[in-house]
């Protein structure tokens, strides 16, 4: 039985049209995935300079920060602080994360109220756990204990300063007698007011900076 002419052009047409269709597709489908593949690259390769970057602008302040707990160190520290810090402030508001912008600013200005060492020490770290999330490590877990801690002789030997470390922000300044320039974080309790009559304060035992408060 011969078919119609048209039913046989459909049957050879129909094959030869789902060849150019799904040729077509696979072609779009390549260059989709080419392109994907490229802007994936191109984004690697700009959070590749970008850490890099904040790498080279992070290190001198950092570099400082080091120094100044280091006892032969911290004297020439000192004497250069003030230019890295001016540096570091107009780099920090720029290219420093949200993060690292609050806790630059809760430990630059509680600075200059003469804090307790205890309060400076979880500051500084708090600072260096946002610096380190910043550069490289979004995901970090490591504790802010771990960021310091190793710079404490005897450590276990002070609990003061690992209930410092470990406890929330809000719950560890309202343990100190000492009043912060800042408002801590939303949704903390706040610092808790105590009776100058009786004050109480947390002692701060040697560390490898060599300093030491009552």
């Amino acid at each position: 039985m011969t078919l119609p002419l048209w039913l046989q052009i459909v049957t050879l047409a129909v094959p030869v049209a789902v060849a150019v269709i799904s040729s077509i597709l696979a072609s779009r489908a390549a260059g989709r995935a080419q392109h994907a593949e490229a802007e994936a690259a191109r984004l690697r390769a700009l959070e590749e300079r970008t850490a890099q970057k904040k790498f080279e602008l992070y290190q001198p302040f950092l570099t400082t920060l080091n120094d100044l707990l280091t006892p032969n160190r911290s004297a020439a520290a000192l004497a250069g602080m003030e230019d890295v810090i001016t540096n570091f402030q107009g780099f920090v508001t720029v290219w420093g994360s949200d993060e690292v912008i609050e806790t630059f600013y809760r430990w630059r200005t509680s600075a200059n109220l003469n804090p307790p060492n205890l309060v400076t020490m979880r500051l500084m770290a708090d600072l260096l756990v946002a610096v380190r999330r910043d550069i490289a490590w979004p995901d970090t877990k490591v504790p802010t204990l771990y960021m310091i801690g190793h710079r404490i002789k005897d450590i276990h030997e002070h609990p003061e300063m690992v209930k410092a470390m470990t406890l929330p922000l809000d719950q560890f300044l309202a343990s100190q007698d000492w009043t912060p320039p800042f408002t801590v974080p939303t949704g903390t309790a706040g610092r808790s007011q105590r009776s100058a009559a009786n004050p109480k304060r947390l002692t701060v035992h040697e560390s490898s900076s060599g300093r030491d408060e009552q």
